[in-house]
């Protein structure tokens, strides 16, 4: 087990967690209620806030270059973050509406969450289950997303939309 150097709370990281070379990561507080697999590519910033909130089926692969502040992540199935992607303050990925993962009782599949590579996610924005950020697009502050943003594009709004 791996503890952080700088790190306040009075834990190592969770044995499910790989962090790559180079990266910050603010606390391993961030994975007191993850019970799946967290792997964070080298030279990342995984700051104050963010939390990773896994079921036992959960797996989160966050890719290289890529700065999280204060998001919550929240899965029971897959999120895939690609390479230089920027997920700003506040926002929520999650794949169904409970706050904590359900225990024992059967769960629908579900299709998970894929943000493609150069992708920008905005303050306070929410990526339910199935969606599918296409590379170098953007989310806008506050937007909801459940289902394809397309490569390139800008979404807004609740439910998100093209601009």
């Amino acid at each position: 087990m791996t503890a952080l150097a700088h790190d306040w709370f009075p834990r190592p990281l969770p044995d499910t967690a790989r962090v790559g070379e180079r990266t910050w990561l603010y606390s391993s507080y961030a994975f007191l209620h993850s019970h799946g697999t967290v792997r964070i590519g080298p030279d990342c910033g995984i700051y104050s806030g963010t939390h990773f909130e896994l079921g036992p089926e959960g797996s989160v692969e966050i890719g290289r270059y890529c700065t999280i502040v204060g998001a919550i992540i929240r899965t029971n199935a897959r999120v895939a973050i690609g390479d230089f992607t920027f997920i700003a303050h506040e926002v929520v990925i999650a794949d169904d509406p409970f706050a904590v993962p359900p225990r024992g009782a059967a769960e629908p599949p579900r299709a998970g969450i894929v943000i493609g590579e150069n992708a920008w996610i905005g303050a306070r924005a929410i990526v339910l289950d199935g969606a599918r950020i296409g590379e170098d697009a953007v989310v806008g502050a506050g937007a909801v997303v459940r289902g394809n943003v397309p490569a390139g594009s800008t979404v807004v709004g609740n439910p998100a939309q093209v601009v």
